[in-house]
């Protein structure tokens, strides 16, 4: 008889948590060989972040999108957006990392503006998703001005990134043109539609990997 673990939603989720699984022990490996340092750390964090965030998008499009039978609603619930905050953390965590690597290439202030900014959003969303968790309602404000100063900040993180030489060009154009093309696209045709969360994970990820790539 087939049982509920092969049913799709548990198939799905069950992929996912195995994909973060291999993931840290992929990182712990890296650690291993190369030891822990402010670049294998911010990689690390950034490539988690998105890997657990991965979680959170199909938990949240199972329930939102693809309405699956839930049968405990509430813990559901608390867990997908529990582990957008843990996503959001260890990309604010990461981020001050790179701050570091950044300024030590020859940044003056650039990447700690663009830092400080994410800084200041992530608190915003966290109390916004704790909100949402204790009461069902969004403080949609919060959203905003965490969207806001996230793609501002990784905007500014970009053009740091360009000065520096920190990687090829194409990392801190595509940096740049990302964000700032969200940021029109909301602000012009989706004002009241602006929390995607994969947006502001995309760009850490690609650093991420850039980085892993240069170890």
């Amino acid at each position: 008889m087939q049982t509920a673990w092969f049913t799709s939603p548990f198939r799905v989720v069950t992929i996912s948590v195995i994909n973060v699984i291999l993931t840290v022990m992929a990182l712990i490996v890296m650690l291993a060989r190369q030891g822990i340092s402010e670049r294998t750390a911010a990689v690390s964090l950034f490539v988690l972040s998105f890997m657990v965030f991965m979680v959170a998008g199909i938990l949240f499009t199972g329930r939102a999108m693809s309405k699956w039978n839930i049968q405990n609603l509430a813990r559901y619930v608390i867990w997908e957006r529990a582990l957008v905050i843990v996503s959001t953390v260890t990309t604010s965590l990461g981020l001050v990392l790179l701050n570091d690597i950044l300024t030590i290439g020859g940044d003056k202030f650039l990447g700690l503006l663009g830092t400080t900014a994410y800084l200041l959003g992530a608190v915003q969303v966290v109390s916004a998703e704790t909100a949402f968790i204790s009461k069902s309602e969004w403080n949609y404000p919060q959203v905003i001005v965490y969207v806001i100063l996230a793609l501002l900040g990784q905007t500014a993180i970009g053009v740091a990134m360009l000065q520096t030489g920190f990687a090829a060009a194409w990392v801190g154009w595509l940096t740049v043109i990302w964000n700032v093309l969200f940021l029109i696209i909301f602000i012009v045709l989706r004002p009241r539609d602006v929390y995607y969360p994969v947006i502001h994970f995309f760009v850490p990820l690609l650093i991420g990997l850039i980085l892993a790539v240069r170890l």
